[in-house]
């Protein structure tokens, strides 16, 4: 008896060989095909159970897809095209993972709509219900996304529900403009988290069906999750969250219409000493020690590879700004040539300033000029001051780089670059300098609209430039 190589002929889903050469039979093999069952008539189907996380992804638990063979060698083949479909179909679900239904749906419909447009041959008052079951067929044969083949063969069909995961991307979307790094970025990430610990998935969690309850045992989660250090977190921080999860319904209830038919249940929520302990940066941050702000110097002059730190932690202790109204200049808002040579913080396409009271004229003085006449001739052709941290979170990849180099002289955590803020503020107070040019320097509210509102440009910047002169006395040396 021979063994045949070549397999000719199939029973499934058992999987009956045999085979022959000339007039000689050869053995029988019997195997089971997996994931394919019989139904009625004899006709037979893939059936393949999606993976967990897939699973809510798809609105499927099963993949599965009546087959055209029935035995031999093209049942085989078209197994093999189904295992491929059902990878391929499990990986896209993955790749949409951060999409709501809601999404998933309209952008369905609009492929499921160029599709059916595409489909030659009918034509007449019938024709486009037509083309749609003919669409439907041929997509279930290729085992197509199971929310396709809903929205080619029932378009106006009821949409899904708006989501928290809707809520979390029109929040990323309207207010971080899409920019997926960042502190606030970073937040909205560790909120997304606690939420879906807490309460469930975002995409599970209808906006219409959020209640007070949801609120409360999302602020109590939070209020007992420690932080890495074992201590819980202050009252005033899970406030900023939550600030941040009420944000978000707010955005979706506006950009989806949905006022007068969802309630907010994060409005109004009260979080106990959230007032008693305010996290204040004072109470996180401390002025740089002297020692500190030389060694740190230092190290940038021999370390850095980008001189461009350098530049901005000097005109950081010479101004007071933030780091990213430094980081986010302009060629244009260094103006070196004026009576009194100063820096204009304001907002732009690439930067946008925290507040009104932050747009202001900063003078330059001492060691400040002489950084920023250098980083304008470092600067060339470019337009930004430091082309490198041009961009809508640049300040935060400065700070991100200067932060690595401190830490490589303070251990201390009140220790940051925001602390030469801290610094400039104690200087001022030194010099006895009121505080109305002080809120003026440093961009904070000036209190009356008399402050805000009245006097020159040019005598508010000597003013300016003499109380910075007076301040700078109390600075380490190369600060001057």
């Amino acid at each position: 008896m021979f063994i045949s190589n070549s397999l000719s002929h199939l029973q499934s889903p058992m999987g009956h060989f045999s085979g022959h050469i000339g007039d000689t039979w050869a053995m029988t093999v019997t195997m089971k095909l997996k994931y394919i069952d019989k139904l009625g008539g004899g006709r037979l189907r893939f059936r393949r159970r999606f993976p967990k996380d897939v699973q809510p992804l798809l609105g499927e638990e099963f993949f599965q897809v009546p087959m055209k063979a029935r035995e031999g060698h093209a049942l085989v083949t078209e197994r093999e095209r189904m295992l491929a479909a059902f990878e391929k179909v499990v990986r896209q679900a993955r790749g949409r993972e951060r999409m709501s239904p809601l999404e998933r749906w309209r952008a369905s419909v609009v492929e499921a709509d160029q599709m059916q447009a595409e489909v030659r041959g009918f034509e007449g008052p019938d024709g486009e219900d037509d083309r749609r079951e003919v669409l439907a067929e041929s997509l279930q044969q290729q085992a197509a996304d199971p929310m396709l083949v809903k929205a080619v063969m029932a378009p106006k069909a009821k949409e899904p529900e708006v989501t928290l995961r809707d809520a979390r991307n029109i929040y990323l979307q309207e207010r971080l403009r899409g920019v997926e790094k960042g502190n606030n970025y970073d937040r909205l990430k560790r909120v997304s988290a606690c939420i879906e610990k807490t309460l469930g998935k975002l995409e599970d969690l209808a906006l219409i069906d959020l209640r007070r309850e949801h609120a409360r045992k999302l602020r109590d989660a939070m209020l007992a999750t420690p932080k890495a250090d074992g201590s819980l977190r202050l009252p005033s921080s899970v406030a900023r969250e939550l600030t941040m999860v009420r944000t978000m319904i707010a955005v979706a209830i506006t950009e989806f219409d949905l006022q007068g038919k969802v309630s907010n249940p994060f409005e109004n929520l009260e979080i106990a000493g959230a007032d008693a302990r305010p996290e204040t940066d004072s109470s996180k941050r401390d002025p740089l020690p002297a020692s500190v702000i030389l060694a740190m110097r230092k190290r940038l002059q021999t370390s850095a590879r980008d001189p461009a730190l350098g530049h901005i932690w000097r005109l950081l202790e010479g101004t007071g700004c933030r780091v990213s109204e430094v980081a986010g200049l302009r060629v244009q808002d260094v103006d070196l040539v004026a009576d009194v040579p100063h820096i204009r913080v304001q907002w732009h396409e690439d930067r946008r300033v925290k507040t009104k009271v932050s747009i202001r004229s900063v003078p330059l003085i001492g060691d400040a000029l002489s950084a920023a006449r250098e980083a304008v001739k470092l600067a060339g052709a470019s337009p930004a001051l430091f082309p490198k941290y041009a961009s809508q979170r640049g300040g935060d990849a400065a700070s991100a780089a200067l932060m690595k180099h401190l830490r490589t002289i303070t251990k201390n955590r009140r220790h940051v670059n925001h602390s030469l803020r801290h610094n400039m503020k104690d200087w001022l107070s030194e010099a006895r300098v009121d505080d109305t040019t002080a809120n003026r320097i440093l961009g904070h509210a000036q209190g009356s609209l008399g402050n805000r509102v009245y006097g020159g440009d040019e005598a508010k910047l000597r003013i300016a430039r003499d109380a910075l002169t007076a301040a700078l006395r109390f600075a380490p040396s190369e600060a001057r």
